[in-house]
């Protein structure tokens, strides 16, 4: 499998707030799985990252390090690929779920088939979401229900389970359920009371209360409170279904936390067999994750998948719902995920090269004839380029080529045939501070990684060193100077 990642910048359509954090904007990765001109997707997000060790920084650095061994994989078998990430990347599920469900996805495609029949799961039907609602002042939180009236049932955000202000607001726009999430941040002494009340005002259930280390209050809970109570942090892989059986009276499962399709799987199969309730959930994520985690519905109690529907910006195209959260699966192989090159979710992505020429013409050779800017080695095979986006338009530019250095600058422990170039790096002076440039650095020596690079080099002028540096670039020689260009040294980079 040919690897390749991406990254998104997400926003939704409006920020984002829970008794834990409020989120303004959300980077995430796209990881790409290519066989035979056929490609799988999956997405892991930059989403409570001392938790998850999921900053992009982290996750970029697991996907270089476990580089050699993908491409010995084959997607034949995602369940074995997943015993053999597992034992790489133990602390990072959430690298492990996208490559999980990009495998998982480029198998069910090869096959030509949904990924619900390649996992050996009845065609899901009659799949309805929840819409969630974050948390803010009353009238606002009413006006999110209105906006999006009729649906089955609302997930309410709650800092404080003592205070039923918003849900009797709510009450008043709507006849439906809610489901009451805590994200954490309550505490018992003012839960226990409250329960009943909120059991009047048609709360239907109640999603993680406590933090994921109070289990003690949480088997309290479970034992006294009138209305079903779920686990979602505390819920990570299958090793807590022990602990939740014991403190809660179901779990919410979501893929991107679980390590997987893999692992989310085998929990809703357990969760089932053990009486528990289950929800089927996703992060704040694309339609490149949650398109494969709607696959899984016909095995979950509840669903909760709006996340499509909450965005301001996506990624392509994939899962819908309707205007009262009927989802509907796309009819084509795989999870159904089309990746869209004019989504404004994109951060940074692999492109034509006619996407970075303007950029390499603008701020490399302004002045210069356009075609100075088109490179020789442009169009020959494994050359890739990548443009850093805003609002869909190009903002920057690099490009990658299987290229040795020349004979007389020996890249230390450089085998011949590893090496790779980077050229025409630019990014737009209206670009500049807003970490465009980093993150198109980073996704190019990512891939350059995924493709088996010994090591990555370059001429960089002499003004962008620093930058280079910063991103763990050495310099090797003098300073030299090109014509009609200026002064430059030559740098490289080692993925290990």
């Amino acid at each position: 499998m040919r690897a390749t990642v991406h990254e998104l910048s997400l926003t939704q359509r409006h920020v984002w707030r829970s008794a834990r954090e409020a989120i303004p904007v959300q980077p995430a990765v796209v990881v790409e799985l290519e066989q035979d001109g056929t490609s799988g997707f999956g997405e892991a997000s930059a989403f409570m990252t001392h938790r998850y060790n999921s900053d992009l920084d982290r996750m970029h650095a697991d996907l270089r390090r476990i580089a050699p061994l993908l491409g010995r994989l084959s997607p034949d078998d995602p369940s074995a690929v997943w015993w053999t990430l597992v034992a790489e990347l133990p602390e990072s599920p959430f690298v492990l779920a996208a490559l999980d469900t990009a495998v998982h996805d480029l198998r069910a495609r090869l096959l030509g088939v949904p990924l619900w029949r390649s996992l050996g799961l009845d065609r899901p039907h009659g799949l309805r979401s929840s819409y969630s609602i974050g948390l803010d002042e009353p009238d606002a939180m009413a006006r999110k229900l209105d906006e999006r009236p009729g649906w089955h049932a609302y997930k309410v955000k709650l800092a404080d389970p003592a205070d039923l202000t918003i849900l009797k607001e709510l009450r008043e726009h709507t006849d439906a359920p809610f489901y009451v999430d805590g994200n954490c941040g309550w505490e018992l002494s003012r839960t226990l009371p409250a329960l009943e009340h909120m059991r009047q005002l048609g709360v239907r259930l109640v999603e993680q209360p406590f933090p994921r280390e109070a289990w003690a209050d949480a088997r309290t809970l479970k034992r006294l409170s009138p209305l079903p109570v779920l686990a979602d942090e505390s819920i990570t892989s299958p090793a807590d279904l022990d602990p939740c059986t014991e403190a809660f009276h179901g779990i919410n499962v979501k893929p991107m936390k679980a390590g997987g399709i893999t692992p989310a799987l085998a929990m809703l199969h357990s969760a089932r067999e053990r009486g528990l309730l289950t929800m089927l959930g996703c992060m704040f994520e694309s339609a490149a994750g949650v398109s494969a985690t709607a696959h899984l519905g016909g095995l979950a109690d509840h669903l909760d998948v709006d996340v499509v529907d909450l965005l301001a910006v996506d990624s392509g195209q994939g899962l819908t719902l309707d205007s009262v959260g009927r989802v509907q699966l796309p009819d084509r192989p795989g999870s159904g995920y089309l990746p869209d090159p004019e989504a404004h979710g994109w951060r940074v992505r692999a492109v034509p090269v006619d996407d970075v020429r303007p950029i390499r013409h603008q701020v490399l050779r302004p002045g210069q004839p356009a075609a100075s800017c088109a490179y020789p080695e442009d169009d020959n095979p494994g050359v890739r380029h990548f443009a850093a986006l805003a609002a869909g338009s190009p903002v920057g530019a690099a490009s990658l080529y299987p290229e040795d250095p020349p004979v007389d600058r020996s890249v230390p422990g450089l085998l011949p045939g590893h090496g790779w170039r980077l050229r025409g790096m630019a990014t737009l002076e209206t670009a500049r501070g807003t970490g465009a440039g980093a993150a198109l650095l980073r996704t190019a020596l990512t891939h350059a990684a995924l493709a088996g690079a010994g090591a990555v080099w370059c001429n960089a002028r002499s003004s962008a060193a620093d930058f280079y540096r910063r991103h763990g670039f050495q310099v090797l020689g003098e300073e030299f100077d090109m014509p009609a260009i200026g002064p430059h040294r030559f740098m490289y980079w080692s993925p290990r």
